[in-house]
């Protein structure tokens, strides 16, 4: 797709500014003269007086949120007497939906007849003041429980409509959609559409303007990922240990270790990046936000550890009864087939991110067999056309000034085979072998694991590392303290073969710790794992605080009750699993951590041509939250190649549990900005060498929303202003 090519299917990047056809004269009339057979027939009508018509026109989800129902308008305002159109976004020739009725700029061309080519009808309709064409829908919340939906007008977060000019598009839409008592809304979907002068005008037209911030703060329900599931309902279960995957689970809020479940719902309003909902889009588990669900709930509490058939959908739920027999069925459907061998690579050498990707090619993203997820996605990101240094004229680091990619290296995944293989551990080697067979078997209950694990565990603490290892792992050390003078601690992150593979990321399953250079061993090697309190939030620490305990208790994470039954769902074969190390200066070396951050490359629960970003103030962490905050969401939504990034604030973070949200987001739209260049670099670097990707021009990757896949991120942001990229992995969730 060469640029000029590009611009021309510029609107088909628009998946969520719909197009509006109307068909003839017979758009023309009046919706009270239309029967259900004859509105099916129309591809648009000018009048809607009845939610029967919203209904039959409007399709399930919306741009933001998922939430309700969206049907497409277009207003031609090329003359005094300006019309609108609304689209059936249900038309469909010989079974299919035709292009004419998904976006806007097709639709202005058949109904309208226009002749201006994509660039000219986007400058026309969506970034001028001086409009020739208002393109939005119109998409339904509920926000009061037992209430009839908000019907709410929408723009294109990057539309640059003028304060005068949201008044005229409502009473053009007033004059043709009149619904009876309906409760009617303008929400503002981008930072730039305001509406502090002319509230009082929309209000004498029998409209509020509401942010979209405030709208999502307000639904009742939110599906996070729609779906179906079969299981038993466990309503605000005691011990979230006992859980199995034939459970259906209602939590006050989700617990940072869920394990796999059938279902989720929550009363409290969930992280959209959180590791949590990113592993039930990629594992296809239903998971939703029920804002009145608790063991009283009318609608819940009939079926109270009774098995149930649960339908997550765009605009409602429904749970229903069913049989312990088809719980099990539907399980067995999902898990009864062979296990997958994750294929063994004896990689011998301790190597450093600098050195895994010399040149930019297919092998960069091809590594994790070798070092694990982390570890091969930190060397993919410090290759010169990705990240690179700031001694590598012409990177992305050089032009900042600083290292965006943490200086370090790789113990790869080989070195936990012998770890685990070596004479002085062979009753490790022997409780982990009776452990992998009887997870394999399928017969373990949920206690039983924990409690097997916890010896398994407990054994890895003991054992010992190969002394040619420990000694080869502190030269490195020492040489990554010549780069990093002000070093005092490290991260031993954790790098499985087990994450950021096809339909499995591993994400926060397994554990990484903190290691002091200052800390010195027990006589006997000897480690043990810790948990203390900081409030309300569990701490997990080795002690003590030295690299070869760090190591162990990274490689016993391997062996985590969730980690093994997320593997045994996806049927990897716990035989052949292994960890790799990922070791980094501390993140806060040079300076204090200011924010954690995730980007994913595409809109996460909306049908925008975006990024969806996380964000949480300080070193809170947006993928495992503490409980009772949440992240700032934000989507950074794209117009084209010669437009700004628009960033929609549709959540506040909330860092503090039973604190008020902020009021600002955590990061300025400088910040923001610069976050999204970077993600923007990786992607298209990413999409040039992993094959499958994406199958057209990878420099507009970032502006096709139907791409198949996308990139999770992680970075931290310092209080010096600097990025750190922690990693990044292949996202196959929508």
């Amino acid at each position: 797709m060469n640029p000029g090519t590009y611009r021309i299917l510029f609107p088909l990047l628009l998946g969520v500014l719909p197009l509006v056809p109307a068909c003839g004269s017979e758009a023309a009339r009046e919706e009270e003269e239309l029967s259900d057979e004859a509105l099916s027939s129309q591809i648009s009508v000018t009048a809607i007086k009845s939610k029967r018509t919203f209904d039959s026109l409007a399709v399930d989800g919306g741009g933001f949120g998922q939430a309700g129902r969206t049907m497409k308008f277009l207003i031609d305002a090329r003359t005094s007497a300006k019309k609108a159109y609304f689209v059936n976004s249900n038309y469909k020739v010989s079974g299919k939906t035709p292009d004419y009725v998904k976006y806007h700029y097709y639709f202005a061309q058949k109904q309208l007849g226009i002749s201006e080519d994509n660039t000219a009808f986007n400058d026309a309709t969506y970034f001028t003041d001086k409009k020739r064409f208002y393109a939005g829908t119109i998409q339904t919340y509920q926000l009061e429980e037992g209430k009839p939906p908000v019907f709410a007008v929408q723009l294109y977060p990057d539309d640059v409509i003028h304060e005068e000019g949201i008044v005229e598009l409502i009473k053009i839409i007033k004059a043709q959609f009149n619904i009876k008592g309906a409760r009617m809304v303008f929400v503002a979907g981008g930072p730039q559409q305001t509406f502090a002068t002319v509230g009082n005008a929309l209000r004498d037209l029998g409209y509020e303007a509401l942010t979209i911030e405030q709208v999502l703060g307000s639904v009742k329900y939110l599906p996070l990922n729609p779906g179906e599931a079969w299981g038993n309902l466990r309503i605000f279960p005691v011990d979230s240990g006992e859980l199995r995957p034939t459970d259906i689970v209602v939590f006050d809020e989700l617990p940072l270790d869920l394990s796999v479940v059938a279902g989720s719902i929550t009363r409290v309003f969930q992280d959209v990046t959180s590791h949590v909902n990113l592993k039930s889009k990629e594992r296809g588990t239903p998971n939703m936000v029920m804002r009145d669900a608790s063991p009283t709930n009318a609608t819940l509490a009939p079926f109270a550890n009774k098995p149930v058939h649960l339908v997550v959908g765009k605009t409602g739920y429904t749970i229903e009864a069913t049989t312990d027999a088809i719980v099990q069925q539907k399980l067995s459907e999902r898990t009864n087939k062979p296990w997958i061998s994750l294929p063994a690579v004896n990689e011998p050498n301790l190597v450093w991110y600098d050195q895994m990707c010399p040149t930019l090619n297919e092998a960069c993203v091809s590594q994790g067999n070798r070092f694990g997820g982390k570890g091969a996605g930190l060397g993919f990101l410090v290759n010169k056309s990705v990240l690179g240094r700031k001694s590598q004229a012409g990177s992305q680091s050089a032009k900042l000034g600083y290292e965006l990619v943490p200086q370090g290296f790789s113990i790869p995944v080989q070195w936990y085979r012998d770890f685990v293989a070596a004479p002085e551990n062979a009753q490790l080697k022997a409780k982990l072998d009776a452990l992998i067979s009887k997870e394999k078997a399928g017969n373990l209950s949920p206690n039983e694991r924990r409690t097997l694990s916890a010896e398994v565990q407990l054994l890895f603490y003991k054992a010992t590392i190969p002394t040619v290892q420990l000694a080869n792992v502190k030269g490195q050390i020492d040489k990554l303290k010549q780069l990093e003078p002000a070093m005092e601690k490290l991260k031993i992150r954790s790098s499985a073969n087990a994450e950021d593979i096809p339909n499995f990321d591993g994400a926060g399953l397994h554990d990484s710790f903190s290691a002091k250079l200052s800390s010195t061993d027990n006589a006997d090697l000897s480690c043990k794992r810790e948990e203390s309190q900081d409030g309300v939030v569990t701490k997990v620490d080795m002690k003590p605080k030295t690299v070869q305990c760090a190591i162990k208790g990274v490689y016993a994470s391997l062996w985590n009750t969730r980690a093994m039954e997320e593997r045994s769902f996806a049927r990897l074969d716990h035989a052949t699993v292994s960890m790799g190390i990922a070791v980094v200066p501390a993140y806060d070396t040079e300076s204090e951590v200011a924010a954690n951050g995730v980007i994913i490359t595409r809109a996460v629960n909306s049908e925008f041509l975006a990024y969806t970003l996380g964000i949480q103030k300080d070193n809170n962490l947006v993928t495992n939250p503490d409980p009772g905050t949440i992240a700032q969401t934000t989507l950074a939504t794209f117009g084209g190649l010669d437009r700004p990034t628009r960033f929609t604030l549709t959540r506040y973070a909330t860092p503090v549990k039973d604190a008020a949200p902020l009021t600002a987001s955590v990061m300025t739209e400088a910040q923001l900005n610069q976050a999204v260049e970077l993600a923007k670099a990786v992607e298209m670097a990413y999409c040039r060498v992993k094959r499958g990707y994406y199958n057209n021009d990878c420099r507009y990757v970032w502006l096709d929303e139907t791409k198949p896949s996308a990139l999770d991120m992680e970075f931290k942001f310092l209080q010096n202003g600097q990025f750190v990229l922690k990693q990044s992995r292949e996202f196959h969730g929508q």
